[in-house]
């Protein structure tokens, strides 16, 4: 799937709506149901490439910024589109929704559940998008999107008490700075200061995940086995803590 996978006069009625109408406004029923129908409809056709249902919903200026930070224009977006090849399949569900707006702006952020059979796994991902839309002689036009990948909790692994316990311990980031990690009948838990302790999902017996966070935590060892650091691994970014 797409890995979620400019109209000047809209935009300048944007800014001016925004300058005079409060960010309280709301939009009325049937615009929110356009809104709702029109999204899913979108959505759907992501899954089969149908860029006829795309294409009469975007203004001429409409670009979208990615999950991975790709800006596309709306060219690119519609020549990019196809159906899934053979051996993947997948559903778009519109989820978890906010609109706000008035008279000639709007904007729909909202979840986006993905399913995702990729030939013989399932994937499940969740997705939060931004859309901008502007009204023009009577409908509405959408100048931009952003999309934001969500982490997806995950149950994770069920490790050996003994193999837990030899990850349990003190990990420094400065002298004044530090992580507890200890074992609890759930599996691992971290600590630090005053901070509600978060439990740590393992996805085998070095990597591990917190629910809502981005990123990975990698429990390091020496040439003799032994645990001497916990790094924690987020855009590509790794933040070490000494054991100690």
């Amino acid at each position: 799937m797409r890995r979620w996978l400019g109209l000047a006069a809209p935009l300048f009625l944007v800014a001016g709506a925004f300058a005079a109408t409060p960010l309280s406004a709301q939009l009325s029923a049937k615009d929110t149901a356009e809104f709702l129908s029109t999204t899913q409809a979108l959505l759907d056709a992501i899954t089969t490439g149908d860029t006829s249902v795309w294409a009469p919903h975007l203004a001429p200026g409409w670009f979208e910024t990615d999950e991975e930070g790709n800006q596309l224009s709306r060219s690119q977006f519609l020549a990019q589109m196809h159906p899934l090849p053979p051996g993947q399949s997948g559903t778009l569900k519109l989820g978890d929704w906010h609109l706000v707006g008035q008279g000639g702006w709007a904007v729909f952020t909202y979840d986006i559940n993905e399913t995702h059979h990729f030939y013989d796994q399932t994937l499940i991902t969740r997705f939060h998008s931004t859309d901008t839309y502007a009204r023009v002689d009577g409908r509405w036009w959408q100048v931009a999107t952003q999309q934001t990948a969500l982490p997806t909790p995950v149950e994770g692994v069920k490790l050996p008490p003994s193999r837990l316990a030899e990850l349990a311990g003190t990990y420094a980031l400065t002298p004044s700075i530090s992580l507890a990690i200890s074992v609890r009948d759930s599996g691992l838990s971290m600590a630090s200061g005053t901070r509600p302790a978060q439990r740590l999902y393992a996805l085998n017996d070095r990597l591990f995940v917190v629910h809502g966070r981005r990123g990975v935590w990698v429990f390091e060892r020496d040439a003799q086995g032994k645990v001497v650091a916990l790094v924690y691994w987020r855009d590509n970014n790794g933040v070490r803590w000494r054991r100690t």
